[in-house]
């Protein structure tokens, strides 16, 4: 009997056996399935994937990434990454943000590929740790040549376009003032008010072209800072001066006119200055005072111009700053085309510099930014 107890409790145990591997197998099954799954999805994927270890080396990719560059995994696999960077500089800052556990998003670089071209790519990396230790990175990269070669054509374009609009304005403008200097004694002052506001509006244009100029300058990373000491308060009243001609409805006025040197680009602090003042009548088109601020400290000053005009959401001001960002307006006498304050921000970042704002709907708004006095 006991013996029938034992071969029963016996049968029992092979069948639970017999279950439990079956279903171990299953599991195994499902388990080697979704590895095949996720391989695929990553040998074969359409972006293209790489991996790189913390010394900087090509420890795997995908078949898109040597597609793109045109490379064969002998070829590329095995190799230090910045062997096929363009700029040096670039992959440098790119693996050190890396090694500092920073999460990069749509970092602008330059790869070069077999035959000799160069892509330009957008870049989304961070890195796989374990136990604090750097096992490789996760990079995709993204293929914007077209992008990239289309924005320099339209670059090009703008610049042309610009510098052949500057030039016959600017002689426009230079006539104009020959005839007013002419005019200024006569009796009769329906001449001098007309050739004014030609004047004003010509001088309008000449910005204009000249702030399309700068855009594809900056757009080609061809601007170049020239920079000198000179004072800033002397700088801020020919500004001031010349906004006056400009609008007969707005008190433009300065405060705290103190000397305080800064060593920067003169010219392009003036086009910062131009464009915040400009900004500030436009977007008070029912007049109001603007007022130029300086904020003398140890060692910075702080400049801002102050509106009382339709003022920004918060909504608006995270995009203030983007090319060809225009606020959605109710008024109809807001022109433009979204570049002004662009320039602004981008200018100010060859300054070391970054442009910010205080505002609120109908309560106007404080554009203002700062930049280190010069040593005495």
């Amino acid at each position: 009997m006991q013996d029938q107890l034992c071969i029963a409790s016996g049968m029992e145990d092979t069948v639970e056996l017999k279950e439990k591997l079956s279903r171990y197998e299953k599991e195994n099954e499902e388990l080697r399935t979704r590895v095949e799954e996720l391989t695929d999805f990553f040998e074969n994927a359409s972006i293209p994937l790489h991996w790189v270890d913390g010394g900087g080396i090509i420890i795997w990719a995908n078949q898109a990434e040597l597609d793109a560059l045109g490379y064969a995994k002998e070829e590329y696999i095995g190799f230090p990454i910045s062997d096929f960077h363009a700029d040096p500089e670039v992959i440098s800052d790119i693996l050190d943000r890396l090694v500092n556990n920073e999460t990069l998003h749509d970092y602008s670089a330059r790869l070069k590929c077999r035959d000799g071209s160069i892509k330009h790519v957008l870049i989304n990396s961070n890195v796989l740790r374990k136990d604090g230790k750097f096992i490789h990175t996760r990079c995709f990269t993204r293929d914007v040549t077209e992008k990239k070669y289309e924005e320099q054509r339209r670059n090009d374009f703008v610049a042309m376009v610009s510098h052949e609009l500057k030039s016959p304005l600017t002689a426009i403008t230079s006539y104009v003032q020959l005839l007013m200097r002419k005019w200024n004694n006569d009796t009769d002052g329906f001449n001098m008010q007309v050739l004014s506001r030609i004047e004003i509006q010509a001088k309008k244009m000449v910005n204009m072209a000249h702030d399309f100029l700068s855009l594809a300058k900056i757009g080609d990373g061809k601007i170049q800072l020239r920079r000198e000491k000179f004072d800033l308060n002397i700088l801020i009243s020919e500004i001031a001066e010349d906004a006056r001609l400009l609008t007969s409805k707005h008190a433009i006025q300065t405060l705290n006119r103190t000397e305080t040197e800064i060593y920067a680009d003169r010219d392009k602090i003036g086009q910062v200055l131009i464009n915040l003042l400009s900004n500030a009548v436009k977007y008070s088109p029912h007049g109001g005072q603007i007022i130029i601020g300086c904020d003398k400290k140890p060692g910075e000053v702080t400049i801002s111009v102050t509106d009382q005009g339709m003022g920004i959401n918060r909504t608006d001001q995270k995009r203030l700053f983007e090319r060809f960002y225009r606020v959605d307006q109710k008024s109809k006498e807001v022109s433009g085309f979204g570049i002004g304050l662009y320039l602004v921000s981008e200018i100010l970042k060859y300054h070391q510099s970054e442009i910010k704002v205080d505002s609120e709907e109908g309560k106007g708004s404080t554009f203002y930014f700062v930049l280190p006095t010069a040593l005495e």
